[in-house]
């Protein structure tokens, strides 16, 4: 059986990263589990159970959600390390901006992306201003409240965004999750895309936001889906940008939109992160085997776990 260690990191953002976590510094841990790396990185805010109580589970041989994707990626990523390959198949699909205050709508277009995604709920009409702002300047608006808003606030909001509704891709996980709640949206025509525990909400017609750290899962076809980072260390970002290269590259690769892998601008820079290049709107990754970072990896001080 294989030993496993573990390496605790902090990231640091300037600002709060969505409307339900003002925090600026966001923990987290790698894992090596033999030859194979993962991330393991929680939002409390967002329901994970905080990185102690995830790190006891895992020495335990216990299960969540984020244990197992980090035990996915790591047993991936050192089947490559072991033969000698990188694990991306083929080209990154390209992303969406995600959009940070102060963000030129120009500038982003002119580095060739064409969707943006806003994280609304913390201030609507500071919101609304951003969406015309980047609907102006000609970009499919992808919306993400993170069950922050009631539906009479929701409705308020889409009502006031008037026209710009139909620059509207989606809006992800606009109100606490009800069933009967989240009919109310589909039967407006709210264009929702499902984040948390999109397996059981997600209904025919949504759009499923697929988290290779949380979930393997996609929607049967021809639903449609869109792969995300969970806005975690630069080795997790690479996890869902392989992940998403290899659907890219088979036949789910028709219902594949546009991703979310550019979430280390969301941070100050690190050693890592520092690896991480854009060719436009793709993420290019740092070379190596499995992930990456070989050098990165073998030279962080690991502390055994089990």
């Amino acid at each position: 059986m294989n030993l496993l260690h573990v390496w605790r990191y902090t990231l640091r953002s300037a600002r709060g990263l969505n409307a339900v976590s003002a925090r600026t510094e966001h923990e987290g841990a790698l894992i090596r589990v033999g030859e194979g790396f993962g991330c393991l990185h929680p939002w409390p805010e967002l329901g994970d159970l905080v990185l102690a109580d995830q790190l006891e589970i895992l020495a335990a041989g216990g299960r969540t959600a984020l244990v197992d994707g980090a035990l996915r990626c790591a047993e991936a990523d050192g089947r490559a390390r072991q033969e000698g390959r990188p694990l991306f198949h083929g080209p990154t699909p390209e992303s969406h901006w995600l959009a940070l205050p102060g963000d030129d709508p120009e500038k982003a277009r002119e580095d060739g992306f064409t969707a943006v995604k806003l994280k609304i709920g913390d201030d609507l009409g500071q919101n609304l201003q951003s969406a015309r702002l980047w609907a102006d300047s000609g970009f499919r608006l992808r919306l993400d409240a993170n069950e922050s808003l009631d539906l009479a606030t929701f409705f308020g909001f889409w009502k006031d965004l008037g026209d710009l509704c139909e620059r509207v891709d989606f809006v992800e996980d606009p109100v606490p999750w009800h069933p009967a709640i989240w009919e109310e949206l589909r039967k407006f025509d709210v264009p929702v895309a499902v984040d948390r525990e999109a397996e059981s909400r997600f209904r025919p017609g949504d759009v499923a936001v697929i988290k290779p750290a949380v979930s393997d899962w996609i929607p049967r076809s021809p639903e449609r889906f869109v792969v995300t980072s969970a806005m975690d260390h630069g080795l997790g970002q690479l996890w869902a940008a392989a992940e998403a290269s290899r659907l890219a590259e088979g036949p789910e690769g028709v219902r594949l939109s546009g991703c979310g892998l550019l979430t280390h601008r969301c941070f100050e820079s690190d050693p890592f992160f520092e690896r991480l290049r854009c060719d436009g709107p793709r993420l290019v990754p740092p070379g190596g085997t499995g992930l990456g970072f070989d050098d990165l990896l073998e030279g962080l001080p690991w502390k055994r776990l089990t």
